[in-house]
């Protein structure tokens, strides 16, 4: 009897590691995904900024927060976070050299924004926004669905 009990107990141990294991990745992936969002927000609020012409005290601003969020991007795709509803695809695992790269293009262009936002240039405004969205896209295009 005792012996089932114990084979039970380390059955039901193993159980929690997986569920912890497989918890751990939806965690990951619902970080990611409010990073991710975050990252959205500003993007849109500096193009809206740019477009329409309105808060434009307030484009350095935005312009910090997606830099700083692209600093930890890199971070944000570890294995087993590919869960089932991700957007990501295997790419970012399978090629990670490749997407290590384009994460680099996206934190140096997320910087290069920074930069001009503080200048009020909007010759140097406007080549930064248009390589972050190039940055951006290049990673959109070859690792999400």
């Amino acid at each position: 009897m005792r012996r089932i009990r114990d084979l039970v107990s380390i059955l039901f141990v193993g159980f929690l590691f997986n569920m912890h294991a497989f918890a751990d990745g939806e965690a990951e992936f619902d970080y990611r995904q409010g990073v991710m969002g975050a990252i959205g927000g500003h993007m849109n609020a500096m193009v809206t900024i740019l477009r329409k012409g309105i808060h434009q005290d307030e484009l350095a601003l935005h312009a910090r927060g997606i830099s700083a969020l692209a600093e930890i991007s890199p971070g944000i795709f570890p294995e087993g976070s590919d869960v089932w509803k991700s957007e990501s695809l295997p790419a970012v695992w399978e090629n990670r050299v490749e997407f290590d790269a384009a994460m680099t293009k996206f934190v140096e262009a997320a910087k290069v924004m920074e930069q001009a936002a503080t200048t009020g240039d909007m010759a140097q405004i406007g080549t930064a926004i248009q390589g972050l969205g190039g940055a951006c896209k290049g990673c959109h295009d070859d690792f999400r669905e």
